[in-house]
């Protein structure tokens, strides 16, 4: 046998837990040795496995070194650590957060907030009453004061992440890892600087977590002791308080919680009385929103609710039965949202924190236990690739960046087991102490810098300068007609908390939101609400202008950020095209060659671009020199495929004509510059355009080829296409098929979910 310092020279450096075949895991080579004689070397476990057939030592299977030694209880020290990480995260996304009103849900929330209202479905009532407090802080603008909100429940669920990652890894590098990677993590730093729900979903269910890991430890701990289940409770009342923040998603992870809380199944069942009436006490919020909906208030989504069905049709958002379950979407659009979900996994944690995180899914179940482990697994699954499978969102850059911030409770998983992946690495491969904090501190800073890549070099200003060009171009005491989020929700914060433009008067035509409506949504069919709005049109004596729609009975003035009612023609084909300077500058400034990375914002800049594009061709005069402004704007939207098929649209539409040659290359540059994930609605314009033009030339197949493509890409009864597409087979002489047009149409208007 070979002498000592020959044979250990040859072993590889593994720690007391690190065994493989045929290896000698010893702690340390070199102080066995004798080379560095003040380490102790009595600190840690030597053991000798067996070499080939020689028998060298008896191997001792200690428990792996990055579990705590006993069940983790915080301590004083913990409670400060926690609340350092959640007090570096809370200046950082007050640093960062808008001082205005930003796009998405944001406006709404601070509508809701400001006034007390009622939140869009389900409601949100929890985080009403929140956000109706931070109203009152006394600096700083509504808006900012109302994301500071979400900016507080973002650095809370980053102090509660840092304490489930201790409770389930020694040591507390792990933990800072797992709680600021979330916290400056790219999605999940957007969600905690705007008014949004998902940061305080994510502070309750990491609160859940924790305290479900304080109730039942991992099994390769201590067992479970009676005094533990005194959480039960406090678990309860939580649930239900989620619940009234975000019970979709809180209803998702619940399954994975009965396989954390198992041991504990006998005691949930004996106390299950109590711990429903706390769960129902965490609900109550709804029945104030309920009672609240009875008031006259400026926000109120869909009304008095004043009936059993009217409340279930509210709180089960059966009105966005439509969008969660598309008439279009297919598997093919689950697999494309797959794969958007795993290209967002990997950017979440800058690739290596998320490989980081795959070696803690694998060594969880080891470590941790298979129950810890199956509980982490399925809290992951949950609210990502089991609510894929469960909506039927037709997929594109919108609807993807909708979705993006569902899986937050994922990620927060997702960090856990980076923590844990982290804390393996470094006992399997750090030889000295600082190599930890060194590999950790720039991994933190590789996530830091994607995240404020993404969220300090965002516009998040887009949406307060386009309320602001449009309530600066109204006419003076306009009748305004606003559609939704990207033009009401801003355009009513300047109004109505700001103060801007008292002269107006704003409708929202399908009465779903602003508390000025015109009829009850839920109890008024689309015929009667559309002859009430008819009837309030005619009678106006005011101007009257819709902002992102038209008006189809009488003539049109299209000033490009709103268009205006013109009854001195009853020919919804009279356009006048009559485009202010101050709108042109900020066409220029801020759509005009900008290409906005947040989907959201990139979606509406699309449509003002297509729109803009489609008046400026419109208005061309044929045979005439284009002055150098007109001749730049057109040849930067052609080179887009958003301005390149405004273009061929306007041309279409062109008093003077314009030839199908011309029209057609305006389609084919559309057709090279389509984005691959460009909305369906989009997708089946360019073919009704194109279906049109054919039609003009008499090629009646090929139009009826484009138009049939036009509604199958979006089967919509809103489609423009499906009339186009009946008309031609009419002209060709095929009623049967024209009849068939007629009858898909009339199955899609059927109400689903009601």
């Amino acid at each position: 046998m070979a002498r000592p310092a020959q044979l250990l020279r040859g072993l590889r450096h593994r720690r007391a837990h690190q065994p493989r075949d045929r290896r000698m895991a010893v702690p340390q080579v070199l102080a066995l040795l004798g080379r560095r004689a003040r380490r102790r070397l009595d600190r840690r476990a030597m053991e000798f496995l067996h070499h080939r057939l020689l028998h060298l030592g008896r191997l001792e299977c200690g428990k792996a070194l990055m579990l705590p030694a006993e069940p983790f209880r915080a301590k004083r020290a913990d409670w400060l650590q926690a609340a350092a990480v959640a007090v570096a995260l809370f200046a950082l996304y007050a640093a960062t957060a808008p001082r205005s009103v930003a796009l998405e849900d944001d406006g709404l929330f601070i509508l809701s907030s400001y006034f007390l209202g009622i939140e869009h479905p389900p409601g949100y009532p929890l985080f009403v009453w929140i956000g109706h407090l931070f109203t009152y802080l006394p600096f700083g603008s509504v808006a900012y004061r109302v994301h500071l909100a979400s900016a507080l429940f973002g650095a809370l669920a980053g102090g509660a992440a840092w304490l489930c990652a201790r409770s389930l890894i020694a040591g507390r590098l792990p933990a800072y890892l797992a709680a600021l990677a979330l916290g400056v993590s790219p999605v999940f730093w957007s969600q905690a600087i705007i008014a949004e729900v998902y940061t305080l979903n994510t502070f309750f269910f990491l609160a859940l977590v924790f305290m479900g890991l304080q109730a039942c430890p991992p099994s390769t701990l201590a067992p479970v002791s009676p005094g533990r289940s005194r959480m039960l409770p406090w678990m309860a009342l939580v649930f239900g308080l989620s619940l009234s923040n975000h019970y979709p998603l809180m209803l998702l992870v619940a399954p994975a919680f009965v396989i954390l809380l198992w041991p504990l199944r006998r005691e949930l069942l004996s106390r299950f009385g109590m711990l429903s009436w706390l769960v129902i006490v965490g609900v109550l919020p709804y029945a104030w929103m309920v009672r609240r909906s009875w008031q006259a208030l400026p926000i109120s989504f869909n009304g008095p609710l004043e009936t059993i069905q009217e409340i279930l049709y509210f709180v089960s958002r059966a009105g966005y039965a439509g969008i969660d379950h598309s008439a279009s979407a297919g598997w093919l659009d689950r697999v494309r949202f797959f794969e958007f979900f795993g290209g967002e996994l990997l950017r979440q944690f800058a690739v290596v924190g998320t490989l980081l995180a795959v070696a803690g899914f694998v060594v969880q179940w080891r470590i941790l236990g298979r129950r810890v482990a199956a509980f982490l697994t399925v809290a992951f699954l949950m609210p990502s690739a089991v609510l894929l499978l469960l909506l039927g969102f037709d997929y594109d850059s919108f609807r993807a960046h909708v979705f993006h911030v569902y899986p937050l409770p994922a990620y927060a998983v997702c960090a856990l087991w980076m923590g844990l992946g982290f804390a393996w690495a470094v006992e399997r491969y750090a030889r000295r102490p600082w190599h930890a904090a060194v590999a950790e501190a720039a991994l933190l800073a590789l996530i830091f810098a994607l995240g404020a890549r993404i969220n300090l070099l965002a516009t998040d200003d887009w949406g307060a300068r386009y309320a602001q060009a449009v309530l600066k171009a109204l006419p003076k005491n306009a009748v305004v007609f606003v559609l939704g989020d990207p033009d009401l929700a801003p355009m009513a914060y300047f109004h109505m908390i700001e103060g801007w433009r008292p002269d107006i008067t704003m409708y929202e035509p399908k009465g779903m939101i602003l508390g000025n409506r015109l009829f009850h949504p839920l109890r008024t069919d689309e015929e009667s609400s559309q002859r009430i709005l008819d009837e309030m049109i005619d009678r106006s004596s005011a101007p009257v202008v819709f902002t992102l729609g038209t008006y189809p009975r009488y003539a049109q003035r299209d000033h490009w950020l709103y268009v205006e009612v013109d009854k001195s023609s009853t020919d919804p084909q009279q356009v006048t095209v009559d485009i202010p300077e101050e709108a042109v500058r900020f066409f220029e400034e801020s759509i005009l060659g900008v290409g906005d990375t947040n989907a959201w914002v990139a979606f509406i800049q699309g449509e003002l671009r297509r729109h803009y594009a489609m008046l400026l061709a419109r208005s061309l005069p044929r045979g005439q020199k284009l002055d150098e402004r007109t001749r730049r704007h057109l040849d930067l939207l052609e080179k887009n495929f958003y301005g390149a098929l405004g273009i061929a649209e306007g041309l279409m539409a062109n008093k003077d004509g314009y030839s199908a040659g011309v029209v057609g290359a305006f389609l084919d540059k559309a057709r090279d510059t389509m984005p691959s994930d460009a909305p369906k609605e989009h997708l089946s314009r360019f073919f009704y355009i194109r279906g049109i033009l054919r039609g003009n030339l008499r090629d009646s197949p090929g139009a009826a080829r484009d138009l049939e493509t036009a509604v199958s890409v979006w089967p919509a009864p809103s489609n423009p296409a499906f009339k186009a597409l009946q008309d031609n087979y009419r002209r060709s002489g095929d009623e049967a098929a024209a009849a068939a047009v007629e009858e898909r149409v009339k199955q899609l208007k059927r109400p689903r979910g009601r």
